[in-house]
Parts: structure tokens; C-alpha cells; sequence
């Protein structure tokens, strides 16, 4: 099945990316990886991916900051973020909350339920 739907995993464990990578690749999303916020940041100002997924503690330029900065750019070219963490409290869920088009999900996570929540924004049915 082809697709033309570009997804930026930025994570700075190499098993995350990879796990990400494979799922959705073998569902025909092109993917790009960051090892951390400052490198997703640069590809996501460049590359343009309708995805972003992203851990919120890295190193560089955390998920929360991340979230920030792209929040004013999605006024013009939306696009779908997902926060992933393993422990999140009420700060935390309120400003995602307030982020344009942003998702949570924790840590562990299902790569499958990742990939229904991709879906479900673009609007496909599997």
C-alpha cells in the first residue's frame, strides 16, 4: 500500500525509533528519525512530516519545549504530535491539552494503538 504521509520519530532510545520505524513503515509511511528535540526540530522546519512522535525527556530540547516552538507553526501546515512518556502528572496533561493537533500516549506503549491514533487523524480505516 503506498502512502504519502511522512513521520518523524524523535527519541532518544535507538530501540523506540526502531520499533516505531518498522511498524509503520510495513504500513507505506515514509519515516525520518531524531535522536533528540534539537535534531527533530531542524528536520521537522526542513522535511515538513505530517507525524511527529516524540518522548518528552531528551536531551538537547525536550518534548514539552519541542511541542512549544511547532505549536505556532501548525497554524499553517498542520500536523498530528504525539507526546510519549512513562509518567506524566496534571502539568503535564494540561499542556499538551493545549497544544494544536497533539495526542498522549504512555510509555509502554502498543505500536499497534500507535498506529490506530495515526489513523484515526488522517481519517483511514483499516
Amino acid at each position: 500500500m503506498g502512502n504519502d504521509k511522512k513521520l518523524l520519530v524523535i527519541d532518544d532510545e535507538a530501540v523506540i525509533r526502531r520499533v516505531v520505524e518498522i511498524k509503520f513503515k510495513k504500513r507505506g509511511y515514509q519515516v525520518i528519525m531524531a535522536r533528540d528535540g534539537q535534531e527533530g526540530l531542524n528536520v521537522i522546519k526542513t522535511q515538513h512530516p505530517d507525524v511527529v512522535i516524540t518522548d518528552i525527556n531528551m536531551p538537547k530540547l525536550d518534548g514539552k519545549r519541542l511541542c512549544e516552538q511547532t505549536n505556532d507553526l501548525k497554524k499553517e501546515r498542520p500536523f498530528l504530535t504525539i507526546v510519549m512518556t512513562c509518567q506524566i502528572d496534571s502539568d503535564d496533561h494540561n499542556w499538551i491539552k493545549e497544544m494544536r493537533d497533539t495526542e498522549f500516549m504512555e510509555k509502554p506503549f502498543s505500536p499497534s494503538k500507535l498506529l490506530e491514533c495515526v489513523d484515526r487523524y488522517f481519517h483511514i480505516k483499516r
